[in-house]
């Protein structure tokens, strides 16, 4: 238990390490002297406070919202974990709908943090040719996030409501598995989602929402 608390401490650190290198103050919108930057992308409109409404809408009641929470029911089924929740049908339902709860959680607190923050929620496909230019604005792109004004920012709001979630989950947990080292666990898994979703944003245009599938 105490190994598996201090490796997802170490990647916690190395994200929020790589997200520091990366990105600046909200509003800022010259990056030419950062060490790495994320490339031209394409353009949208800035979205409303009722429009990335709706985004988390369908993030949490979408075919997303559905299918995260049932690969981690799965994937918990399939490790018996937690191990109180037993096998069978009775404990997928459980551990799927503690992946509804957790999702349900964390984009209420995405969506209160990114329109305090002004932060767009949206992955931006990269305009770049080649798999390694799109890859890498897929990696950057789960650490920064774009402004409402166009510039580019550390991702507040993604960060936070992924940890948040994470051990605000600790309340339903049972014993095994109520702890802040798995808190923090279950928000490096949340963001190691994110960064698979980017990727088929990425490569798989009509997984975009409407206005990037082009």
């Amino acid at each position: 238990m105490k190994s598996t608390a201090y490796s997802n401490l170490l990647a916690v650190k190395g994200i929020c390490l790589l997200a520091v290198s990366l990105s600046v103050p909200a509003g800022a919108q010259n990056f030419t002297h950062l060490p790495a930057q994320v490339g031209p992308t394409m353009k949208a409109d800035a979205m409303t406070a009722r429009e990335k409404f709706d985004y988390r809408v369908i993030q949490s009641f979408g075919l997303h919202g559905y299918m995260g929470p049932a690969i981690g029911a799965a994937i918990g089924q399939a490790r018996n974990s937690p191990r109180e929740w037993g096998q069978g049908v009775g404990g997928f339902a459980i551990r799927y709908a503690s992946g509804i709860g957790s999702n349900l959680s964390r984009q209420t607190m995405a969506f209160g943090l990114e329109t305090a923050l002004h932060e767009d929620p949206r992955y931006f496909p990269s305009e770049e040719k080649g798999f390694r230019r799109r890859l890498r604005n897929v990696l950057l792109q789960t650490v920064v996030a774009r402004t409402d004004s166009g510039g580019e920012t550390f991702a507040w709001a993604r960060m936070g409501s992924a940890f948040g979630a994470g051990e605000l989950a600790n309340a339903w947990q049972p014993p095994s598995t109520r702890t802040p080292g798995r808190g923090l666990q279950r928000g490096v898994i949340t963001l190691g989602g994110d960064l698979a979703y980017n990727f088929l944003q990425e490569f798989v245009p009509f997984v975009r929402p409407r206005g990037l599938r082009r």
